[in-house]
């Protein structure tokens, strides 16, 4: 049986720390993060002003959750967050879901959701000792699942339909990934580096845009891991 996060902690990796959100960390700097069209498909929303006072109602929902890690993601020597990490933990199976948006768009394309995601595994696969991490993806976000399948992870399972995205009303497909704590460790220096790309699945014929959810019908938080960075 895995273990619990305490209240309060800090992952630190070269360039970023991550710790859980709390309600003083609504900031104006994040009011834009869902105006830009790739965040809200990633938070299956209609793109908007994300105020003050939802960033703060939404923080709040994770204080009490032990089991729910809200983690921002952090530039050292900088206040606000670049991006969110949800961790979704298991402890009697020892298999956590990891979820990620990165709202900040200086930020995409430089690493930081690789990194980050390192830092992450290290934390609650070797000091909390969960076995398994699961993450997933819709099938026409093809430069995730290039980063997963180079990772080490292994597609599991295709649910049908899965999701009803907000936008459209269209019910989308659902790609569950997934990898053990030591095929990760095995497969760590490649996931920081990736330098050739595997054949993955092609992507749906319906040309919908690359989205990264969790499978939660209600878009109730941001779903899946980040587009690629």
């Amino acid at each position: 049986m895995a273990s619990l996060p305490p209240p309060s902690f800090v992952i630190e990796t070269e360039r970023f720390l991550l710790r859980p959100m709390v309600r003083s960390d609504a900031s104006a700097a994040l009011e834009t993060w869902i105006e830009d069209a790739i965040a809200a498909e990633m938070l299956n929303t209609r793109p908007r002003k994300w105020s003050m006072e939802e960033q703060i109602e939404y923080f709040a929902k994770y204080e009490t959750k032990q089991t729910n890690c809200l983690l921002g993601l952090f530039p050292r020597g900088q206040k606000e967050p670049i991006g969110l990490f949800i961790v979704k933990l298991q402890p009697e199976e020892s298999i956590m879901l990891v979820t990620h948006l990165l709202g900040d768009t200086q930020w995409r394309g430089r690493g930081a959701s690789r990194e980050a995601s390192i830092g992450i595994f290290e934390y609650f696969f070797n000091k909390l000792d969960y076995k398994k991490a699961k993450a997933n993806v819709q099938p026409s976000n093809r430069s995730m699942m290039w980063l997963l399948f180079n990772g080490g992870w292994r597609l599991e399972a295709r649910l049908n339909k899965h999701l009803c995205l907000k936008s459209s009303g269209v019910r989308a497909d659902i790609l569950v990934f997934g990898i053990m704590s030591d095929e990760w460790r095995a497969s760590k220096d490649s996931a920081k580096t990736v330098s050739k790309r595997r054949a993955i699945p092609r992507a749906d014929s319906d040309g919908s845009r690359a989205r990264n959810l969790d499978g939660n019908a209600d878009g109730g938080h941001p779903p899946g891991i980040s587009r690629s960075s």
